[in-house]
């Protein structure tokens, strides 16, 4: 997948648009995009809040500059309403999609971490969830990791003593253990991927580090570059075991990541609403108003 150079008739040379292209097209050979993926951190940052709904043709049209074809766009919703996350709305081949009460829930909890960046204070210790062998067969982690946590051996899930209370699938059981700090702290390293969730940030910063100057004034890559770097700091989110600050690293590279990318955000979100208005109205389904102030994301630490 690549992102598309001149998705814009017209467009100046100045508008940023080579700048985007480049980076998409670099970071699609490096870390390809996973359509199903892309289209939750879509639909997380930029429907739901515009009334949550969006028919199958704009999506198709939003992911195009991504690079991303139809048919793979059409799979990856059908394997979504399989899996429970959204709903299919009218019938035919130009049906709306909107999220379901599951999925709500998941996005809410998901993306609040993502933009308003919380983490624990002074939680210490660890939590277990222990899977026996016959709750193993067929079992599907999702839910788990979402929440924070990591497989240590067969049937054994831990996160930080900080991670939610979240419903366990029929038969497992949770445990919470205590830990003296250096345990904790190897224990964060080694199983949590704290190591892993601090290399993820610092490869953003330094992905999006060199965009965040250009003036990206074409609304079609102003949208493809919000994207870009939402799903990308996202995915670092994910795998960041949600640490208390006392146990992070002393250079955070977290808190820089999420200084670039509240600064690229502020910079494109207008241009990018623009073009999500344009396509939206293209197909005869215009989004909502905006539910909230764009300016409130990724507050800067």
């Amino acid at each position: 997948m690549s992102v598309a150079a001149d998705a814009e008739p017209g467009r100046r040379e100045d508008d940023g648009s080579a700048v985007v292209a480049a980076l998409g097209q670099r970071l699609s050979v490096e870390r390809p995009l996973r359509t199903a993926s892309l289209i939750v951190t879509l639909f997380g940052d930029a429907i739901v809040p515009r009334g949550g709904r969006l028919s199958i043709r704009a999506l198709i049209d939003l992911v195009a500059g991504l690079g991303i074809e139809a048919g793979a766009v059409r799979t990856a919703m059908s394997r979504l309403v399989a899996d429970g996350l959204f709903v299919r709305q009218g019938a035919g081949r130009r049906p709306v999609y909107a999220l379901s009460a599951n999925g709500e829930r998941t996005f809410a909890g998901a993306f609040r971490r993502v933009y308003a960046g919380e983490r624990p204070q002074g939680a210490s210790g660890f939590r277990l969830v222990v899977l026996p062998g016959n709750g193993r067969r067929g079992f599907d982690p999702a839910a788990l990791i979402d929440a924070g946590y990591r497989p240590m051996l067969a049937g054994l899930y831990v996160a930080h003593g900080s991670a939610p209370d979240i419903a366990l699938p029929d038969g497992a059981f949770r445990l919470d253990a205590a830990a003296d700090s250096e345990t904790t702290r190897r224990v964060a390293r080694d199983v949590l991927g704290s190591a892993e969730a601090e290399a993820a940030y610092r490869r953003f910063s330094a992905d999006f580090g060199p965009v965040a100057g250009a003036a990206i004034t074409a609304p079609q890559q102003a949208f493809v570059l919000r994207m870009l770097a939402v799903h990308a700091f996202r995915r670092a989110v994910i795998h960041d075991p949600g640490l208390p600050d006392g146990l992070l690293s002393p250079d955070r590279p977290d808190l820089a990541a999420r200084r670039l990318m509240a600064q690229l955000y502020r910079t494109v979100a207008g241009a990018a609403e623009a073009h999500l208005d344009a396509v939206t109205l293209a197909d005869r389904e215009p989004l909502a108003p905006l539910s909230i102030d764009l300016a409130t994301r990724f507050p800067l630490p």
